[in-house]
């Protein structure tokens, strides 16, 4: 009988990550919703823009307290620079649309130094990471990630800058 128990509770074959990704991810979804279906109101659509970014930096804070363990995101791109490495993360909004574009980006920037910490991840691996959220001075960055500007709502494809402490290929 215990057996029974123990194997209602456990997740299926495509883990979408543990529970606070999740709720972050259908959190981030409401919001992005919430904006684009105010879209003839531009007014509306404003005030929705800010309350939701203002909403977003204090469920990362309070909520997550700045910090994810074990998400499962997929790496979107790993850009070597001269001092340091920039790996974006992504995280699908929505599983029939996995595009970059429709991702949460968790986007951090390491020293040279630190480079050992990706060793033999690439673009397109799936992987669990575990960090923290940047914070300067009380202000959590919230950008668009595409270059494409197709949105001007920030929640279809919202960019979150990141300190990565530990990565874990799948």
């Amino acid at each position: 009988m215990l057996f029974i128990l123990t194997s209602c509770g456990q997740k299926g074959g495509d883990d979408p990550g543990p529970n606070e990704q999740l709720s972050f991810v259908k959190y981030i979804k409401a919001l992005r919703d919430t904006v684009n279906t105010s879209e003839q109101n531009k007014d509306l659509r404003s005030v929705l823009l800010d309350n939701g970014i203002s909403s977003t930096k204090i469920y990362v804070k309070d909520s997550l307290h700045l910090k994810f363990n074990f998400w499962q995101a997929k790496v979107l791109e790993i850009i070597d620079k001269q001092a340091t490495v920039e790996v974006n993360f992504g995280i699908t909004l929505d599983q029939a649309n996995r595009s970059a574009q429709k991702s949460i980006v968790l986007s951090s920037l390491m020293d040279q130094s630190d480079k050992a910490i990706i060793e033999g991840i690439k673009a397109g691996d799936q992987v669990k990471i575990s960090g923290i959220f940047i914070e300067k001075k009380g202000f959590i960055d919230i950008d668009n990630y595409s270059d494409y500007k197709f949105s001007k709502n920030v929640f279809d494809n919202p960019e979150f800058k990141i300190k990565i402490t530990a990565i874990e290929k799948l």
